[in-house]
């Protein structure tokens, strides 16, 4: 990468400082944008802060990229017309991190807005957009949530007793999809990237459980119970608020056919037990994390 000057928007967030950390390490330019300016790292050799709110209105985006010669949108995915429209030239690419909710059975406004953002992609040909599924380690806000509930609850309620099958993919393999996507010319068509195989619901709260030392059960609830338990979450202290979305996704599987991102990028994603073990590995385990 060395040589290269790369743009990050949502350069503070989970995926962001990851990205922006590993490709400062190859030798690459960073300009970091975050709405944030608390959040950003300071000025360096080869990093350029710029602190920018893409939701509010008169911001120069444009003079922000100048001199980029790839933009990286980790985010959120709404704002990729207007980084198309900004771009320093119509030849820099744009990576866009979208979602794999995007596939929901359910009314979703996010998903709405993955489906434009992939338009603009498709109307531009400029670029790539990758959908990826749950992404968990470094701070986020999926498994650490769960990580919290099974240290202080001994059983756990989860509709049709957790059978739906998700495929979390990593934080760190999340940046190297983005790093092969910014060197990789295989054609602009959306690409999908997940962990290295499914696992039911179920499975992610026992894995988890024996990752934390506990021994946490499950108990089969019906949807509106898990809705009305989702409710009380908000008033338990101690236990991370759930909303009747998120109860809602909890019965969709969310399966995914991983041999294109293997093939287009290079990327072979690790297994969910060995997603906890780089979360151990790196003191992750607590379910406590600050970005």
């Amino acid at each position: 990468m060395k040589g290269r000057r790369l743009a990050i928007i949502g350069a503070t967030g989970n995926v962001g400082r990851a990205l922006t950390a590993e490709l400062r390490s190859r030798g690459a330019e960073v300009i970091a944008i975050a709405r944030t300016a608390s959040r950003l790292p300071p000025a360096g050799a080869g990093l350029f802060p710029v602190c920018m709110d893409l939701d509010a209105p008169g911001n120069d985006l444009h003079a922000a990229l100048w001199g980029a010669d790839c933009v990286l949108n980790v985010a959120h995915a709404r704002f990729t017309r207007r980084i198309l429209a900004a771009l320093p030239e119509p030849s820099v690419r744009l990576v866009t991190l979208g979602s794999t909710r995007k596939f929901t059975r359910f009314p979703d406004l996010k998903a709405a807005q993955i489906e434009d953002a992939e338009a603009a992609h498709d109307e531009t040909a400029n670029g790539l957009i990758v959908h990826p599924t749950m992404i968990y380690g470094g701070a986020d806000n999926n498994v650490s949530r769960v990580l919290r509930i099974v240290r202080r609850l001994p059983l756990l309620p989860l509709p049709q007793q957790g059978r739906a099958l998700i495929q979390p993919i990593h934080r760190d393999d999340v940046v190297q999809v983005l790093i092969a996507a910014i060197r990789s010319q295989a054609g602009c068509e959306p690409l999908i990237v997940a962990g290295a195989r499914p696992i039911s619901y179920a499975q992610v709260i026992q894995h988890c459980a024996k990752a934390t030392g506990r021994n946490t059960g499950i108990v089969s609830v019906p949807y509106w119970g898990m809705r009305a338990l989702a409710w009380g979450t908000r008033m338990a202290p101690g236990i991370p608020a759930i909303s009747s979305a998120e109860v809602r996704r909890l019965l969709e599987d969310k399966i995914f056919d991983i041999a294109p991102m293997k093939a287009r990028l290079g990327v072979i994603p690790c297994t969910f037990e060995e997603g906890l073990a780089r979360m151990a590995a790196a003191g992750e385990l607590t379910g406590r994390h600050v970005i």
